[in-house]
């Protein structure tokens, strides 16, 4: 026979199994729409422009998301980041005279291929992608980029997809 008590725990972890899956489901659908940026894996900002962006590898974990980002100017391309957030540090030696090439992603889609390029850098950009310049240094107060334009003609920053992800987490000023 079943005791009361059993009873009693077994509703209890059912209800517990419910709340988490349902609080799971509920992450997965605000997730579709995050905004983030991940560096290519083992590229060069040329190697990565003659791949698909489809076959591009990328790091694990994102350099920079919508949570880090303070505001985004629609019409300049330019961010800020939350306060106590450095991409400065985040990147400090992880970005060569040749640029780290990296990829924008809205949800789990890919929206373009971009470069994050040093200032310092005596070689001259010649890449036909959007570029993210810096000195990339730990104590750096820099807290403002700006996604520079590529020579293309078709420009990837005004994907409809990033701007209403970045308007879904308040992020967008000047649209």
């Amino acid at each position: 026979m079943i005791s009361s008590s059993n009873i009693k725990l077994f509703v209890i972890l059912n209800v517990m199994l419910c709340l988490n899956v349902g609080c799971n489901n509920g992450n997965k659908e605000s997730a579709v729409n995050e905004f983030s940026i991940y560096l290519v894996k083992d590229l060069s900002s040329t190697d990565a422009m003659s791949k698909k962006l489809a076959d591009l590898p990328l790091e694990t974990i994102p350099v920079l998301t919508d949570k880090e980002i303070r505001t985004y100017n629609w019409t300049e391309h330019e961010f800020t980041m939350k306060e106590g957030i450095s991409l400065e540090g985040k990147l400090e030696g992880k970005v060569p005279s040749s640029g780290r090439p990296f990829v924008v992603v809205v949800g789990e889609e890919r929206i373009y291929l971009g470069s994050f390029w040093s200032s310092w850098s005596s070689q001259f950009p010649d890449i036909d992608i959007p570029k993210i310049s810096s000195l990339w240094l730990k104590g750096s107060d820099t807290d403002m980029y700006k996604i520079q334009y590529g020579k293309n003609q078709d420009d990837p920053r005004d994907d409809t997809k990033i701007l209403e992800a970045l308007k879904g987490s308040g992020k967008v000023i000047n649209f």
